[in-house]
């Protein structure tokens, strides 16, 4: 009987490391790797109070061990690749990619209906130099856009969300994203504090300039003229969200014009 168990105990083992993948690298010989623990010290060291309550950023399997996807990179990747099953993208689709993750980036360069773009103010390797507060790009430039943990940054994210829709194409869509912290009633941002510790404190990383709630974040989105879409576990399903590594309270923000 003790052996039939430890038997069936292993097959389940087995069966729930089988079954994680990573659709970044389209790998399914992997494991996840967790946050760094510099991110969980410096957090405690400046008495962030809200370390592992974001929507997202799952602690323990953060990053994809054959690519370094993180989760959030991993759910945009399933995302892409389903609306290109159902045909929702065409081929020569604008994208702009602001402040591209690498594994995700190589991964968008590849599929040859993107004419495919990169963005950022600081990073070298991009297509272009931008502030995203002011873009040098005519009005519906692109048809599509990922802006993932980019508004946190920026000293008014309401100018770079109005620069956002007016370089989309009427119909044009994106993934657009923040960190997010479950049962903030509302977004914390203080424009006075301006040293590491204090952003530390009240942000939990000392180049953010705000922490969103969920309400005050899809709202804001909205008021610029976004539809906002919100998918979760339950549109995705429990089985991906385990086998992509993700936190059930994981949500993506798709935007619409």
């Amino acid at each position: 009987m003790l052996t039939r168990l430890m038997r069936n105990l292993f097959g389940a083992r087995k069966h729930i490391q089988q079954s994680l993948w990573c659709p970044v690298c389209g790998s399914k010989q992997i494991s996840f790797l967790p946050l760094p623990e510099f991110y969980r010290d410096n957090a405690h060291r400046q008495d962030f109070a809200y370390f592992g309550k974001g929507e997202m950023t799952s602690h323990e399997t953060y990053t994809c061990s054959n690519c370094g996807a993180s989760d959030r990179e991993r759910l945009y990747a399933l995302w892409v690749d389903q609306q290109i099953e159902k045909k929702l993208f065409s081929k020569g689709t604008r994208v702009i990619h602001f402040a591209p993750e690498a594994p995700l980036s190589g991964k968008l360069k590849g599929i040859d209906l993107f004419d495919y773009k990169t963005a950022d103010l600081l990073m070298d390797h991009v297509d272009y130099k931008v502030d995203m507060m002011d873009m040098p790009f005519e009005d519906e430039s692109f048809d599509f856009f990922i802006c993932s943990h980019v508004l946190e940054h920026v000293d008014s994210d309401d100018h770079a969300i109005e620069e956002l829709y007016r370089i989309i194409t009427p119909g044009g869509s994106g993934i657009l994203m923040a960190p997010i912290i479950v049962g903030l009633d509302n977004t914390v941002e203080d424009p006075s504090v301006k040293d590491e510790a204090g952003r530390w404190r009240l942000y939990g990383q000392n180049d953010h300039v705000r922490l969103y709630a969920h309400d005050d974040y899809v709202n804001k989105i909205r008021s610029h003229g976004f539809r906002v879409e919100e998918l979760g576990e339950g549109y995705f399903g429990e089985e991906v969200f385990h086998s992509l590594g993700l936190k059930l309270t994981s949500i993506l923000y798709v935007v619409n014009k």
